[in-house]
């Protein structure tokens, strides 16, 4: 009873209730039933000898040869695919997902029931749901380090996971991102652009709207990267259903971007 009130005590916490009731009600807009296509067209960002796609099916490791194994950390992972596309990856150690809403994880668990994910244990103030090369947290993404992740990792999936943060606590953000990438690590970096529209749906959110200007001014200058690069642009009002969505709110032209962050090498920061 008290692990029951404990956990609903966090989720009606100002930053977590509006999500909280979104995944209670359903209202999933942003999930996607299928891997992320930015992830399958630039996974190499992430993991070696990922050999992208072959007619839209994800094409992974050469099953010959010696493979580098790597750790992957998804921040506000949801219940994204992106998830069970890279713990399946024969180049993928371990995905590291996190996320403070416990009904995302439990659900994710139970339609990749082929993980076998199960509560194991508390880390500090995060219960650990763990699996076959997948490690799921449940707690405050502010509060991770890397006790609690096992570790730093060699890649990020930011899957549009800055965009859900509050503008305010975006510098907060990128800092945690900088503590738990290894030396010479990169960061596969997924956002969205309000581009055109009127002021209340060019400020409306989430998804916030984080610009090119913005992700050079979160990154670029910090002493731990080495680079940031824009890979693509992508404008989500080819998508009918999407373009309706946003219209309603607003907002006359939207792009989604794709970006590489490279950390510096060890010897370099």
């Amino acid at each position: 009873m008290y692990m029951l009130i404990y956990h609903r005590r966090q989720e009606s916490s100002d930053i977590l209730a509006r999500w909280s009731q979104r995944w209670t009600d359903n209202k999933l807009g942003w999930h996607k039933t299928e891997p992320h296509q930015f992830l399958i067209k630039y996974g190499s960002e992430l993991v070696p000898q990922f050999l992208g796609t072959d007619e839209g099916v994800a094409c992974l490791a050469d099953e010959k040869g010696p493979k580098e194994k790597v750790r992957i950390f998804v921040p506000l992972c949801g219940k994204t695919m992106d998830m069970a596309f890279l713990a399946h990856h024969t180049s993928v150690d371990e995905v590291v997902g996190c996320d403070g809403i416990r009904k995302a994880l439990t659900d994710f668990s139970e339609e990749h029931d082929d993980l076998g994910i199960e509560e194991v244990s508390s880390v500090g103030a995060f219960d650990s749901f763990k699996g076959k090369g997948i490690t799921l947290l449940k707690g405050n993404h502010f509060e991770l380090d890397d006790e609690v992740t096992g570790g730093k990792f060699d890649g990020i999936l930011d899957r549009a996971s800055i965009v859900a943060i509050n503008p305010d606590l975006r510098e907060k953000y990128v800092d945690i991102m900088g503590q738990l990438i290894k030396p010479g690590g990169s960061i596969l970096l997924v956002t969205v652009d309000r581009r055109e529209g009127t002021q209340e749906g060019m400020g409306a959110g989430p998804p916030f709207s984080v610009d090119d200007k913005e992700i050079q001014r979160l990154y670029a200058n910090l002493d731990w990267v080495d680079s940031v690069t824009k890979l693509e642009e992508c404008d989500e009002f080819q998508d009918e259903e999407s373009k309706s969505r946003y219209t309603m709110q607003g907002v006359d032209s939207l792009f989604e971007l794709v970006y590489v962050i490279k950390a510096k090498p060890a010897q370099e920061k």
